[in-house]
């Protein structure tokens, strides 16, 4: 129950004029129990009102780890494919990978929290739909690294082509939360994939030039594949970033709550900012959190990811029967343990035989386990999937330019080659409006910030 302050409070807001749209923030379900207890609780202080939720620095600081971390994913992942083909298959980089993502994890939530102990009590709440998204993760992750394997996508088509998940967002987006999102940053996200287009336009079309390494002919960029097999595997590319885009927004979906009050006025809020009630047209967006000011905890993050590590990593493992198949894998099913066996060794010894696969597999796993940690930071801070997705695609045009002074090639994978590129000059074009629209939806989340705590401070002053 709300005391009748709290009602008149809200009556006096909803009174004003001031549409749901223009007044919409996050709220917790801590603030709600705070709320709904009558005279259990002293009301908070001006100075505990006006106390950001995280330090000014803290958001910048998330975002440029994020966009560190996935450019080196994207930057290692082609040598690191060339490299566990000398003696394995992209299958077992895969497993590898899964392995040493998911169990760190596990290991860190089950001795930080006992959860183990108390899994029914920390949640999820609907675990069988965080394995579900889990499992779609996990397909899309095979299909991608099929994808590049042995670049059955053309070399100079795979980093473009991951700008999609940028248009991705925008159209799932529309499918499943509507205008929740203000215009201002609709206006954001629309001007980060412009930049985006700007930047990777050139690569995308110059089949002569590839992560450093010029081609004498356009059909050196595609190795042994027919122009048909290139054709159906961009198909299954593009669809598995679809996929994937898909697979964070869901999780999203799931960690931030879709509920309503049980009765009377709750104060609740919605995903773009701003103060409205249950019984407005508006849909609430709940935060479950065990830390006022703050958004999704990392404790509660940590036991997303390992329900969802755990069925990305169950999938990959069951669809292992998909590299008998030479169209799939590289062998078939009498040298699938072979190279399976073969490619997981290469990750534990060095070698001739092996090349760099073991600097690039424990580099890439350990680069996994940071893009989960810094994206659930990131989300944490911003309160938006969209935002935090946005904020890692920063990483593509950063590898045009990191191409630019190197390429692919050498005893290591990678040598350092300097060149004047048009991939480097487009890059440099189409990054600053990017890093511009993102700080712009950063400034809109500071303005609703203060305005709540306008609005907290209101009530405070009022009781």
């Amino acid at each position: 129950r709300i005391d009748c302050k709290h009602k008149q409070l809200i009556g006096n807001i909803m009174a004003e004029g001031e549409s749901s749209d223009d007044l919409q923030t996050l709220i917790r379900i801590d603030d709600l129990e705070g709320i709904q207890e009558e005279n259990e609780s002293n009301p908070p202080s001006m100075t505990a009102l006006l106390q950001p939720s995280n330090p000014s620095w803290m958001l910048p600081l998330q975002c440029a780890a994020l966009i560190t971390v996935t450019t080196a994913l994207v930057i290692i992942l082609p040598p690191y494919l060339e490299a566990v083909n000398i003696s394995g298959d992209a299958y077992s980089a895969l497993i590898f990978t899964s392995v040493f993502s998911t169990f760190p994890i596990l290991l860190y939530v089950q001795l930080r929290y006992s959860y183990f102990c108390q899994f029914m009590r920390l949640g999820p709440p609907n675990p069988a739909c965080v394995l579900k998204i889990g499992m779609f993760y996990g397909l899309s992750g095979l299909m991608i690294i099929n994808s590049l394997d042995r670049k059955r996508v053309v070399c100079h088509a795979q980093e473009p082509l991951m700008g999609l998940i940028v248009m991705y967002m925008i159209i799932i987006y529309f499918f499943y939360k509507g205008p929740e999102l203000i215009s201002g940053k609709m206006f954001c996200l629309c001007g980060v994939l412009c930049g985006l287009f700007l930047a990777m336009d050139f690569q995308l079309n110059n089949v002569y030039l590839c992560r450093g390494v010029a081609r004498m002919q356009a059909s050196d960029d595609g190795g042994e594949w027919s122009g048909q097999t290139h054709a159906l595997w961009t198909i299954v590319y593009t669809a598995a970033l679809f996929l994937f885009t898909w697979t964070w927004l869901m999780l999203e979906k799931e960690i931030v709550t879709k509920q309503c009050g049980s009765g009377g006025v709750s104060l609740v809020a919605t995903v773009s900012g701003g103060m409205t009630a249950n019984n407005s047209d508006t849909e609430a967006l709940i935060v479950g959190s065990s830390h006022p000011g703050q958004g999704t905890t990392p404790a509660k993050w940590g036991i997303y990811m390992v329900w969802f590590t755990l069925a990305s990593l169950t999938t990959i493992v069951v669809l292992f029967w998909t590299d008998f198949f030479p169209a799939l894998g590289k062998g078939t099913s009498s040298s699938f343990v072979k190279l399976t066996s073969e490619g997981l060794g290469c990750h534990f010894r060095w070698g001739s035989e092996c090349g760099p696969t073991a600097m690039y597999g424990w580099m890439f796993a350990v680069l996994h386990i940071a893009f989960l940690v810094l994206l659930g930071q990131v989300v944490s801070s911003s309160g938006s999937m969209i935002y935090a997705l946005s904020v890692s695609s920063v990483s593509l045009p950063l590898t045009g330019l990191w191409w630019s002074l190197f390429r692919m090639g050498g005893s290591l994978g990678i040598e350092w080659y300097p060149q004047v590129t048009g991939e480097l000059i487009f890059s440099m074009l189409g990054l600053p409006l990017m890093v511009f629209c993102l700080a712009f939806w950063a400034n809109l989340d500071k303005q609703d910030r203060l305005r709540s705590n306008n609005f907290q401070l209101s009530s405070s002053t009022t009781t």
